[in-house]
C-alpha cells in the first residue's frame, strides 16, 4: 500500500510536473508567437493619409462672365491614399502607393471612372535605387514642379496656361516603369518609360538629374510622349491649331510632345527663399510644329515659422501670343497640419487675338484676367 501509495503519489507528482512544463512550453511558444508577430508588424506598415482643400474664388472674366463660388484643390490637391512598405532585409523594402484625387465640394472623382487617378504603383526600394511599376506621375511633376511659382505660392492658378508642361499631377503615365537612384553627395538621377495609355496612344519616356545640398536645390528634366492628346479648346479657346479644327468635343491629336524643365531654388537667408524655373514644350503635329516657353521667378519671405509672403512673376509665350502673370500670396499655418491661403493672380495677354487663360479656368473674353482666392488645407 505504501509502495502503491508512494507510487501513486509519485505518478501524480510527475503528472503535475508534466503539466507545469507543458504550460511553460505553451507560454514560451505563445510568447515567441507574439514576439514574431510584433516583429512582423514592426517590419511592415500601411498608412492612410490625405489632404482636403477648399475655399472661395472670384474670377472677373471666365469665358465672358465673372465667377464666384467654392473651389477645391487650389491651395493643395484634394486627395487621399494608402502607402505601404515591408522590410525584406538587407536594405530591401517592398513598397506601394494608391492615391486618388477628388473634389471635396462635390465628392466627385477628379478623373471619372478612375479611382486611383494620381498614383497606383508597387515596387522595391533597394541599396541601388527605387523601382516602381503602375500608373505614375510625370517626371515634370516629380522634379520641375518644386521650382515653380505655383508650388511656392500654393496656388493652382499660378501654373502655366494649359498645363502643357505637365507640372501639375493632371497628367499621369499609365503602364509605367520608373527608377530613382540613391543619393550620391546630393545628386539624384531618375528615368521613366510608359507604355500606351492615359492621354496618349504612344509611349512616354524621360529622365532627370537633381541636386539638393545646403541652401541650393536644382534640377533638369526631359520628357517625350508620342501621340499625346491636348485639350487646347478648353484651356485656350483655340478653334484651330496646327491645321486641326478644335471644339468642345474635339481635342488636338499631336504626333509628339516634348517637355524640358530647368529650375532651382536658393535659400538666401533663413527667412528668404528664391525660386526660378524655365520650361519649354515642343508640340509636333502632322505637318507643322510650335512650342511654348514659360519662365518663373519668385520670392518667399517667412515672417515667422507660421506665416510667409510670396511674390511671383511668370512670362509665357507661344507663337505670337504672350502672357504676363503676377501672383501674390499670404500663407498662414494654424498648426502643423492646417494652413490658410490668401492669393491674388493677375494675367495680361498680348498678341493678335490672344486672351488671358489661367489654368485650369480656360480663356477670358478679353486680354486680362483677375483671380482672388481664400482657402484652407488640412492634412491627415
Amino acid at each position: 500500500m505504501v509502495n502503491v501509495s508512494s507510487a501513486g503519489c509519485f505518478s501524480a507528482g510527475c503528472a503535475r510536473a508534466s503539466t507545469v512544463n507543458n504550460m511553460k512550453k505553451t507560454l514560451f511558444l505563445a510568447g515567441c508567437g507574439l514576439l514574431v508577430s510584433s516583429l512582423a508588424q514592426a517590419q511592415s506598415s500601411v498608412t492612410l493619409w490625405g489632404q482636403v482643400d477648399s475655399g472661395l474664388t472670384y474670377i472677373n472674366n471666365k469665358k465672358g462672365g465673372s465667377s464666384f463660388g467654392t473651389a477645391s484643390g487650389i491651395g493643395s490637391p484634394t486627395r487621399w491614399g494608402f502607402t505601404g512598405k515591408e522590410d525584406l532585409g538587407g536594405g530591401y523594402r517592398a513598397i506601394f502607393m494608391l492615391e486618388s484625387g477628388f473634389n471635396i465640394n462635390t465628392g466627385n472623382l477628379i478623373k471619372s471612372n478612375t479611382l486611383f487617378d494620381r498614383n497606383a504603383y508597387v515596387g522595391l526600394e533597394t541599396p541601388y535605387g527605387t523601382l516602381t511599376f503602375g500608373r505614375q506621375s510625370d517626371l515634370m511633376d516629380d522634379v520641375a514642379i518644386r521650382y515653380s511659382n505655383a508650388f511656392w505660392n500654393r496656388n493652382l492658378y499660378a501654373f502655366h496656361a494649359g498645363n502643357l508642361d505637365s507640372l501639375t499631377n493632371g497628367y499621369q503615365i499609365e503602364n509605367a516603369v520608373k527608377y530613382r537612384s540613391p543619393d550620391f553627395y546630393g545628386f539624384h538621377a531618375g528615368a521613366m518609360y510608359g507604355f500606351t495609355g492615359s492621354d496618349a496612344t504612344g509611349h512616354t519616356s524621360g529622365g532627370y538629374l537633381s541636386y539638393d545640398n545646403g541652401p541650393l536645390s536644382a534640377g533638369v528634366t526631359y520628357m517625350t510622349t508620342k501621340q499625346r492628346v491636348l485639350d487646347l479648346y478648353t484651356y485656350f479657346g483655340f478653334t484651330s491649331f496646327l491645321g486641326q479644327t478644335l471644339s468642345a468635343t474635339k481635342t488636338f491629336q499631336s504626333n509628339e510632345v516634348n517637355n524640358l524643365g530647368i529650375g532651382a531654388t536658393y535659400k538666401i537667408t533663413d527667412a528668404l527663399l528664391a525660386n526660378a524655373l524655365y520650361t519649354r514644350t515642343d508640340i509636333k503635329g502632322a505637318s507643322a510644329s510650335t512650342h511654348m516657353q514659360n519662365q518663373d521667378v519668385g520670392l518667399l519671405y517667412r515672417f515667422t515659422a507660421a506665416e510667409a509672403l510670396t511674390l511671383n512673376y511668370t512670362y509665357s509665350r507661344m507663337g505670337g501670343d504672350h502672357w504676363n502673370s503676377i501672383e501674390a500670396g499670404n500663407l498662414y499655418s494654424l498648426s502643423k497640419r492646417t494652413q490658410v491661403q490668401v492669393t491674388l493672380t493677375y494675367q495680361k495677354a498680348s498678341g493678335e487675338g490672344a486672351t488671358a487663360a489661367t489654368y485650369p479656368n480656360g480663356n477670358s473674353s478679353t486680354q486680362s484676367q483677375l483671380l482672388a482666392h481664400v482657402g484652407i488645407t488640412h492634412s491627415f
